[in-house]
């Protein structure tokens, strides 16, 4: 593919083409779901998250790499 918009002409015209409602539902559902498990975060929220992180890991509140290791054979 040259470009995203090209892409998404190809997907456009693809999906106009199908008629069986199950596979349109199928797309519909993968197309739906890949945003991933997270919402986008505004940049306050990200910075916001940021200094948290940061404050926790002052405050001693961080697991090192071995216990890490540790915790995760019980997983």
């Amino acid at each position: 593919m040259d470009s995203v918009a090209e892409l998404q002409l190809q997907l456009h015209q693809v999906i106009d083409t199908i008629k069986d409602e199950e596979k349109l539902s199928a797309v519909y559902t993968i197309l739906k779901g890949s945003t991933g498990p997270f919402s986008p975060m505004s940049l306050d929220e990200y910075v916001s998250a940021i200094d948290e992180s940061r404050q926790q890991i002052k405050d001693g509140k961080s697991t090192d790499v071995e216990d890490l290791e540790k915790e995760s054979e019980n997983w």
